[in-house]
């Protein structure tokens, strides 16, 4: 199996733990606390679902647009990136489990075309992450390394809404 393969597989494991975690959360304990002290339960899982979307776009700049990425990626745009992502996690309208099923199975049906059209070359390609805009990417940030951001930080948001439950 190919990095590419592995990749997609990694992905297919974590679609069917979202699917998990949405089967151990009922929608009434959406409104409830997480064990993140900035979001409720049901704010995590929609932040859940904005990953492969986000991660897809940094990808697609990383591989076709690097100088650009790299010119943009700054402690200014850390910011406004952090400003947003809380901003986009807290939704007004009710969030429903079919809404975060259709939601992160759509992001996660991008990201999986996404790899497979991407070219061998593009694996070896990487842009510089400062610590600002995402501190667990700090660093030479390639493809792989995006993609197995995406799988641990589902996994993280998973574990805090499991501890939040358990209280």
């Amino acid at each position: 199996m190919g990095l590419k393969e592995e990749l997609i597989a990694e992905l297919e494991a974590t679609l069917q733990n979202f699917h998990h975690i949405l089967d151990a959360v009922p929608e009434a304990a959406y409104v409830h606390p997480s064990a993140n002290p900035a979001w409720t339960i049901g704010d995590l899982l929609y932040h859940i679902t904005l990953g492969p979307a986000f991660i897809r776009t940094e990808m697609w700049l990383l591989c076709h647009a690097t100088g650009f990425w790299q010119i943009v990626m700054n402690d200014f745009t850390g910011r406004v990136f952090n400003w947003g992502n809380a901003l986009f996690a807290r939704q007004p309208k009710r969030i429903t489990r079919q809404s975060l099923l259709k939601a992160y199975a759509a992001g996660h049906a991008g990201m999986v075309s996404s790899l497979r059209r991407l070219r061998d070359r593009d694996f070896e390609k990487s842009v510089n992450y400062p610590a600002s805009f995402v501190a667990e990417l700090e660093g030479a940030v390639t493809v792989e390394r995006l993609v197995r951001y995406l799988v641990r930080h589902c996994d993280v948001h998973a574990q805090e809404i499991k501890e939040a439950l358990n209280k």
